[in-house]
């Protein structure tokens, strides 16, 4: 469950970040793509409610698949936001006000996953996946942070900024979702 939700909102910010450098001519193409990837993430919680997390094992786990379904929930919806902003021409503000949410819950959420390191025999696997289950919450902080400050207060200077820290950081994320998905398969 981790990797594909590291890899549909590695996806969705990656979308995102052309609209906002200016490689899309019009934003119905990045509405329509982070719609589709956020209701896609929003499927796999879905599916994730029935099947437990494939990383996250060992005793204690319960406080990080909570965080963790949390983070599902609210990148999703951050996605079908974005997807509605772009399709509909909706007012860019708002989706700056919810970043900066977004920024305060992600961080939480990896100071949630950095806390379980400390405690130890939370991971039962090795120290990549605590690395990898820590950087995404660490990495979607940073990108709603810069996101919040470009799009709530309007400061233009920010976009060139905001667009590659949300192109570098979903290339990471995406990148960090695919090695979790062979590390589950291997």
């Amino acid at each position: 469950m981790e990797g594909i939700f590291f890899i549909l909102i590695g996806a969705a910010l990656f979308s995102q970040a052309w609209y906002v450098l200016g490689l899309y001519s019009e934003g119905r193409t990045m509405g329509v793509l982070a719609a589709v990837l956020g209701l896609l993430t929003l499927g796999t919680f879905m599916f994730g409610t029935t099947v437990s997390p494939t990383l996250i094992s060992g005793s204690g786990s319960e406080a990080l698949t909570t965080a963790l379904t949390a983070l599902v929930i609210l990148w999703a919806v951050y996605a079908v936001v974005v997807g509605a902003h772009g399709l509909w021409d909706l007012d860019e503000r708002a989706i700056g006000f919810y970043s900066g949410f977004l920024s305060v819950a992600s961080l939480v959420v990896f100071l949630v996953f950095a806390i379980a390191m400390a405690d130890g025999g939370v991971y039962e696997h090795d120290l990549g996946i605590w690395l990898s289950m820590s950087a995404v919450p660490f990495l979607l902080t940073i990108v709603a942070a810069v996101v919040f400050f470009y799009l709530a207060f309007q400061i233009q200077i920010l976009r060139l900024v905001a667009g590659w820290f949300l192109l570098f950081g979903s290339t990471v994320i995406g990148i960090l979702g695919l090695w979790a998905i062979t590390a589950v398969v291997g």
